[in-house]
Formats: C-alpha cells, structure tokens, sequence
C-alpha cells in the first residue's frame, strides 16, 4: 500500500510539542484549495484558514490540537445540480498519543472517554486534521433556495403506480388464475 500525500499537508515535529500551547495558522494557497474541493467534491473552495493550538498534556503527555477552520465553498445542490455557496466554521479537538502505550487489548466502552489517536513517526499532520474537520463540517445535501424534490404521489387505487399496494388494487377483483 503506497501512502497518499494530503492536499493540506502541515507537519509539526514532535519534538517542538510541550506544555505551552504553540499557535498554528493554516492559510491554503489556489493550488491546494482546488485539491481540496476535487478531494471533498466541492465545485469550489474559495477560501479556507485554520487557526490551531497545539500542547502537550501534562497529566498524561497526550498532544491536544484544538481550533478551528472557517471556509468559503460552493458546492453543488442535490435537487438542481446548480452551484450553492456556503460558509463552513468547525471546532477542532482532536487527541494524539506519541509513546506507543496505545496496543492495550483493553475496550472503552465509553463513547465519551478521551481517546487518542496513536502517532507513526516524528510529526503530526496538522493540516490534514483540519482538511478532515472541512470535510466533516460539509453540508451533505446542500440545496440552492426553495429547491425542492421532484415526489410523485399516487393514490392508492392508482394502477399506473409502480407501488406495491396499487398494483394489488389493480388485481383485486380479477378471477383467479387456473380456474
């Protein structure tokens, strides 16, 4: 399996991560914005920032990046395909764990326990956590104003319906077969 670059790589080493929060701000330039809105779908993004904080716990060492994006995109409606601009703003709180206790056979059960995420290697990929939190914040039937799905509604005696209780309807009352 080949490892695929993300579009919004930001590396940070984990070496420069302690207990002091270290700021980060993200600010994608045209090239990685289109990659993005061809990863996502998205006819386009127009903008997008990241404004991160990156510490490390001391009780147990864990690295916590907390945040936030805000994103201009256009993406397309559902019911028109006809282009919908919409601003995106997401949290970001996401947990890492670098010291490689993470292999336990232990099972939480706790959905909101602190989980983090275990760490391959000697960074932290802070722009792919924010291009992930764009992704997850995206609208995922966006809609262009009043447009609404086209419904077709039968009434239930309605033969030409393709609904199975029409087409019962449309058999009652027929002689059986055989007979």
């Amino acid at each position: 399996m080949t490892a695929i670059d993300p579009e919004l790589s930001h590396l940070v080493r984990l070496d420069r991560i302690g207990a002091a929060p270290m700021a980060v701000s993200i600010v994608p330039d045209q090239r990685v914005r289109t990659a993005l809105a061809e990863r996502f779908d998205l006819i386009a993004v127009d903008s997008l920032q990241a404004q991160l904080s990156i510490r490390r716990r001391k009780d147990n060492g864990w690295i916590e990046v907390t945040g936030e994006i805000r994103a201009d995109v256009v993406q397309t409606c559902v019911v028109t395909t006809d282009p919908v601009p919409a601003a995106v703003h997401a949290e970001i709180s996401e947990l890492f764990d670098d010291s490689g206790d993470i292999g336990t056979d232990e099972i939480v059960l706790d959905p909101m326990a602190d989980s983090p995420e275990p760490v391959d290697g000697d960074s932290i990929d802070v722009g792919e956590v924010a291009a992930q939190a764009l992704g997850l914040a995206l609208d995922p039937y966006p809609r262009v104003p009043g447009a609404e799905p086209e419904v077709t509604v039968s009434e239930p005696g309605d033969a030409g319906s393709g609904s199975p209780f029409a087409k019962l309807a449309s058999i009652k009352g027929r002689p059986r077969g055989g007979g």
